[in-house]
Order: structure tokens, then sequence, then C-alpha cells
């Protein structure tokens, strides 16, 4: 059950993304197919080159729940486009609390991403045995609090003060972003005991505390979209950097694995981890993204694909070091992969968007003109 699932859940981001690029050139409908099709074609190379990989099986029943993640992930593309009926009921709620633009989606992305890798494999459960367990290592923590990891408890600090940054640049001006981003992490927090496989845990209870007092002080730079950036990228990148570099007293530690995506395809923790890597570097990327001129982005992407890619060899190769820590050439790929779609979607569509806009002012200026000659 573990194996249908992860299949389908892995490639549905393929096709979430996949169709928000091709729907700002085309219609829904054949978007779909596409993707469908692409996302289909993608998995039977992959099915076919495991042949000739040992220990490696492929199959059938796996192309055909890639199959359905794919189209699944296109369909969940609805609510973010206008052609269908509840992409355009969400299209009135969103433009009610957020700005217009294909920026501010990427930014709501980045947040739908956060949330994904804190309550996956999403599957919900009310059984009671179930919701002990959900509450059963936030009792520990409390009657045993010396054991509470400090790194993990600032990592989620650092994240949640950073995303509540970049909440505060998608709000409109005029809204406070505070109580829905404060929804959001009530929501995840509770979603932590519902969802079978997680717990809540003190570090993260006590590490969300902590965010909102940072958040209340730093509403006041909030009209300063460069000292936000600037602030939600070393938030972000700190907490990142603070995850990747605790060990676990006590236990060994490994060599580094070469080979992509050999420890994310066993279980669904894979897809946990996939996200933990994937939305940090995507939300950096937002980030720099706001605060670089247009002039400059041919430079700034492929610029800091390099640096990404520098820290995050450095920090995976390091984990050799580390006790309890497992340094993957996978962790590197899934980074870098988070700090270029940001760059290379949002690029495509605000070209297409200036364009038109563009094109809109000059035949504006050209009525204009011919009214004054006549």
């Amino acid at each position: 059950m573990a194996d249908i699932v992860q299949n389908v859940l892995v490639y549905a981001p393929l096709g979430l993304f996949a169709m928000i690029w091709l729907v700002g050139s085309m219609r829904f409908l054949p978007a779909l197919i596409i993707t469908t099709l692409a996302g289909t074609t993608l998995s039977f190379i992959i099915e076919n080159i495991q042949q000739f990989i040992p220990s490696r099986v492929a199959s059938t029943s796996d192309l055909a729940m890639n199959l359905l993640g794919t189209l699944a992930g296109g369909t969940v593309a609805a609510l973010f486009t206008r052609e269908t009926f509840s992409g355009a009921k969400l299209s009135e709620l969103r433009n009610h609390w957020f700005r217009s633009g294909q920026l501010p989606n990427l930014g709501l992305i980045s947040l739908a991403l956060w949330t994904l890798s804190q309550t996956s494999p999403l599957v919900p459960s009310l059984d009671i045995a179930h919701l002990r367990h959900g509450l059963s290592l936030l009792f520990h923590s409390l009657k045993t609090p010396g054991g509470m990891v400090v790194p993990e408890m600032m990592s989620y600090a650092l994240y949640i003060a950073g995303l509540g940054l970049l909440t505060s640049t998608i709000v409109h001006r005029e809204k406070s972003a505070l109580p829905p981003f404060l929804g959001l992490i009530v929501f995840v927090l509770m979603s932590k005991v519902l969802v079978e496989g997680r717990q809540l845990s003190l570090e993260a209870l006590t590490g969300a505390f902590i965010a909102v007092l940072m958040l209340i002080p730093l509403r006041l730079i909030a009209h300063s979209v460069k000292v936000v950036c600037v602030a939600g990228i070393f938030f972000i990148a700190t907490g990142f950097a603070l995850s990747e570099l605790t060990a676990v007293p006590g236990a060994g530690s490994y060599t580094f694995n070469w080979i992509p995506f050999s420890g994310q395809m066993s279980s669904l923790n894979g897809l946990q981890n996939i996200l933990d890597l994937f939305w940090p570097f995507f939300a950096i990327a937002y980030f720099t993204r706001h605060i670089t001129p247009d002039y400059q982005r041919d430079i700034a992407a492929p610029l800091g694909g390099v640096i990404v890619f520098s820290i995050l060899f450095t920090l995976e190769w390091f984990q050799q070091y580390l006790p309890g820590r497992y340094g993957d050439i996978t962790q590197v790929m899934i980074g870098l992969s988070g700090w270029i779609i940001p760059w290379y979607v949002s690029s495509t569509v605000n070209d297409e968007q200036n364009a038109r806009s563009a094109s809109v002012a000059v035949n504006h200026v050209r009525r204009d003109n011919l009214r004054n000659l006549k």
C-alpha cells in the first residue's frame, strides 16, 4: 500500500507544475493531456531503465500509479486556472487576500510545499490509538523537557519565521499577514496529530511559538521588501543548515551515497524527505526573484544555482562525519531543482504577461495620438 501511495504522490508535483506552466499558453484540457502523456512517458523510460539496475524491479502497476499521480497533480492545477468553476471561485478568494501576478503565486506554492512536507503522506486517521500515538511524543517531552532537541526546535522557529515573512510579501498591503499565517500554522500542527505516521512534538510547538514572537516585531520592517526578503532568505537558509548538521547521539555513521533516489523510493518517508529538501530552496528562489531586477535575472539564476549546489554538496558531504546522518547526492539534486524551477516557470509566464501589458499600453498610446490628430 505504501509503495502505491508513494508512486502516486511522487508524480503529482510533476503534473501540478507542468500544468501551471502550460496553461499560460493553451487551454486547460489540451494542457492536461500533454502533461499526463509527459508524466507517463517519463515513468515508462524510468521503469525500463530499472530492468538493468540490480535490486530494482520494473512494474506495470508502478507505471499506472505514476500516470494516476501525474493526472491527479494536473487536475489539482484546476484550482489555479480561471477556466474551471473551482478555479474561478478559488481565484476570487485568492485575489481577496493576496496580490495578483505569477510571483505571489510562487510564494503561495512555497507555503503549500512546506505544508505538504509537514503533513505527508496525507492519510488522516481518527482512530483513538492513532491519536494517542500522535500526541505521545509531546506528552513524553513534557515529562522530560531536558530531552528536547534544541537545534530541531530552532530550525522550526527559523523556518516558520521565514515563511511568515514570505506571507507578508504576498498579501495585500492593506491586510495583515499574521491572521491567515497563524491559521496555517495551527492547521499544520493539528494535522500532525491526525495524519498517519506523524507526531506533534514539543520542538514543533515551541519553535512555532518562538517564530510568532519573532514575527510581531518583524512586522515593523514589512514596508521594506528588500529587507524582508533578505531576512527571509537568512532564516530559511539557517534553519536548513541547522537541520542538516544536527547529529543523532549514539547513532552510527554512513558513507556518501552516489546513487540517485536509492533511499527515497523505499517508503513514504522518502516523499517527506523530497519535500523537506525541495521547499526551502523554492522559497529562497522566490525571495531572490522578488528583489532581483529583470535585467539581472539571467545572471542571478545560474550564479545562484552554482552557490546552492556548492553549499548543498558541502553540507551533504560533511554528513559522513556526523553520527546518524546520511550524505546523499539526491539531496543535492532535489535542492537544486527547488532553486531552478521558480526562475524558469515564473520567467516564462511573466514575459508573456509583460508582453501583453506592453501591447495594451502601446495600443492605448496609439488611440490617444489618433484622437489628438483628429
